[in-house]
């Protein structure tokens, strides 16, 4: 007899119910958390600089890396921003993750419509295309012509995900998203002004800096948070015992227990990306602020009772490509 579906013995609606207990925002830790993240990663731009300048360049990886990361961790206040449940207010949480989308690249209203749809659908084979990674199944890979079947293939590719598709993607695709599903004077106003903030940046630094501090420590900080955010994106949901169903057979809570994965980092290396890798509970409800993700973790032992995933799992991850409808699991494509 197959083993039963943890999820289908849960008592869903209780489970929800409690998760709406910890929807409760807090505008003294969101203020405190968002001081903490821009004076960290300005001390890391800072001192990158100082290595460049002073010919100190050993100093230079001790910026990068924590500057990347930070880049992440802005990015994941302003995603809370666009779920609206980093500060109490609407406006606040609006005017934060605009200001901050001129740091991440990522236009804040057009991003949110997007990320938004990919959590009403994730999972969902009839639903995807918006806001998510490009993922068919085995018989429509096989169905597709060469030429697109080889772009999947450099698509879903470790290398291209990690190095070329962050930079397509933030710097390049985001300051003119023709593919703008929701097209509005709301979103393309956002866009334009979130281009204007981020030339004013560009031009502040060059102008106080230099051409020299542009390309060998913004440039750089950039890209490794755009590739460490993409990585870790990817990761969520993309791993072989992946939620996809049709839509006749889907379920959204499922879709956030059993398709957005828990990935344990540690206390500090998890607080670093704003909890963003207790990613089953920010999916089953949103509205949690990421500042209460590991409280609610800790408050509901059926939250507890999925797979742990940890450091160890993110290179097998990388290599899933395929939907098997057939065996109910990603594949890769050398399994074939």
């Amino acid at each position: 007899m197959a083993p039963k579906d943890k999820s289908q013995a849960l008592d869903k609606k209780a489970l929800t119910a409690q998760l709406n207990e910890y929807c409760v925002a807090n505008n003294t830790t969101a203020i405190l958390e968002l001081i903490v993240t821009l004076a960290a990663f300005a001390a890391s731009f800072a001192l990158m600089t100082f290595g460049l300048k002073s010919g100190y360049y050993w100093l230079m990886p001790f910026g990068l890396i924590p500057g990347g990361i930070l880049l992440v961790r802005i990015f994941t206040i302003q995603h809370d921003c666009g779920h609206g449940s980093y500060f109490t207010s609407e406006h606040a949480n609006d005017t934060l993750g605009c200001i901050l989308g001129t740091i991440t690249l990522a236009p804040y209203y057009y991003w949110r419509k997007n990320h938004n749809v990919h959590h009403a659908f994730s999972g969902n084979l009839e639903r995807r295309g918006i806001g998510d990674v490009d993922t068919f199944t085995v018989k429509e890979y096989k169905e597709l012509p060469f030429l697109k079947r080889t772009w999947y293939r450099l698509y879903r590719n470790p290398y291209f995900l990690l190095i070329i598709a962050p930079l397509a993607l933030f710097v390049v695709k985001h300051r003119l998203p023709l593919d703008n599903p929701f097209n509005s004077w709301k979103s393309w106003n956002n866009i334009m002004l979130t281009n204007l903030g981020v030339a004013a940046i560009i031009t502040g630094v060059v102008y106080f800096g230099g051409w020299d501090v542009f390309w060998y420590v913004m440039f750089p900080i950039t890209w490794l948070g755009s590739s460490l955010g993409v990585l870790i994106f990817y990761m969520q949901h993309q791993y072989e015992d992946m939620y996809w169903r049709d839509h006749k057979d889907w379920s959204y809570f499922d879709a956030g227990y059993k398709g957005s994965a828990y990935f344990e980092f540690g206390r500090f290396p998890s607080w670093l990306i704003c909890n963003i890798n207790i990613h089953h509970i920010h999916h089953l409800n949103s509205r949690i602020p990421f500042y209460r993700l590991r409280e609610c973790l800790e408050g509901m032992p059926e939250m507890q009772d999925v797979p742990k995933r940890t450091y160890k799992d993110v290179p097998s991850g990388l290599m899933m490509a395929l939907w098997d409808e057939d065996k109910q699991k990603m594949v890769r494509f050398s399994d074939l």
